[in-house]
């Protein structure tokens, strides 16, 4: 679930944030429409991702994230889950490295520590 202020805002679109299903895009006209086709034609430069720590370490709002050595991106949310036992969250991450496997650097307080993208499930309407 993305939450709004948090993990999405009226900086991110939906391609962006991986939800391009909830538009309808057989409308002739919606409000961005223009700019969103666009997008869906040529692509994002970065995407939200869901992402699983690699070490013992919680990448929390606002924490910036690292892909070979250069700031990239930024994480929009994470916890500690007791039911999986791990560290999981979101973040976005320039769209050439937002595969599933890829791992990256998250700034934990001047402490680098390493994750890597998961699948992250989401809900689509069957049509």
């Amino acid at each position: 679930m993305r939450l709004y202020g948090n993990d999405i805002d009226d900086t991110t679109t939906v391609l962006e944030s991986d939800l391009g299903w909830i538009v309808g895009w057989k409308k002739p006209e919606f409000i961005g429409a223009d700019v969103l086709r666009a997008q869906k034609a040529g692509g994002v430069s970065r995407k939200l991702v869901g992402f699983e720590m690699q070490e013992r370490a919680i990448g929390r709002h606002g924490y910036e994230a690292y892909v070979d050595g250069q700031k990239a991106g930024i994480v929009t949310s994470g916890t500690q889950t007791p039911y999986l036992k791990k560290a999981i969250g979101m973040a976005y991450l320039p769209s050439n490295r937002a595969e599933v496997g890829t791992e990256f650097d998250i700034d934990i307080r001047g402490r680098r520590a390493k994750a890597a993208v998961v699948p992250m499930p989401f809900y689509k309407r069957a049509r």
